[in-house]
């Protein structure tokens, strides 16, 4: 990718997504108006450089406060019809998994991205919109962990088991000591530019970033308030 401005992160980066409390790998890069946005996870959406950290440069616990089953049952190379595609055949090439989390409502996707046999095109589908060609009577079922952020206290006991980290090796995770008045600046920063992505593109998701985002402000205030 040639870039005459260097980006501060790289495809294949592990990096903590700081507006919604998430880590994920960074898959693709694009520069706009001098600006450098992430894709992460293959999402179409993307992220400013400001709202994300390495992994290894973060200072908080990831902690797994979530344990979920989900069931695959197709598996990669299969070959399945999809609804409203006709007799037409398609290979599976690929699969996801969207854990979605609100308040008051909680649920999984699982997605398949498939390719065509004849000319190749990619299209995706949800399990129920496929029908295989060879049916068979097994499914995978694996384990999926929800990684959150939590701040460090020094009085707080050890809670290494219940750690989930995405390195290998281990790491000793610093103190955060973030400033009240940088806390509000960065906010802020993070709205108008998710603001000014939505004007550009009218991408739904970022007006969710921009709603998530006053309310990470609301809530820093009236905590700010409270004490």
């Amino acid at each position: 990718m040639d870039f005459a401005q260097k980006p501060k992160f790289a495809i294949g980066d592990i990096v903590v997504n700081t507006l919604y409390g998430t880590v994920g790998t960074i898959t693709d890069i694009k520069m706009l108006d001098g600006t450098f946005l992430y894709e992460i996870n293959h999402s179409n959406s993307l992220f400013l450089e400001h709202t994300l950290i390495l992994l290894s440069d973060f200072d908080g616990h990831l902690l797994v406060i979530e344990e979920i089953e989900i069931e695959l049952p197709y598996f990669f190379g299969e070959i399945v019809q999809v609804k409203n595609q006709g007799s037409d055949l398609y290979k599976i090439v690929g699969v996801r998994t969207e854990i979605w989390r609100y308040q008051d409502e909680r649920w999984e996707e699982v997605i398949y991205e498939l390719t065509h046999l004849t000319d190749g095109k990619m299209l995706e589908a949800s399990p129920d919109e496929l029908t295989p060609i060879a049916p068979n009577d097994h499914s995978l079922l694996f384990v999926q962990d929800i990684a959150w952020l939590s701040p460090v206290s020094k009085d707080e006991p050890e809670r290494e088991e219940r750690m989930y980290m995405y390195k290998k090796s281990e790491q000793e995770w610093r103190q955060a000591k973030k400033k009240y008045k940088e806390l509000i600046d960065e906010l802020l920063d993070t709205y108008n530019d998710y603001q000014r992505l939505y004007e550009w593109f009218h991408d739904e998701e970022y007006k969710k970033a921009m709603e998530m985002t006053l309310k990470n402000l609301q809530n820093l205030v009236t905590k700010k308030q409270n004490r």
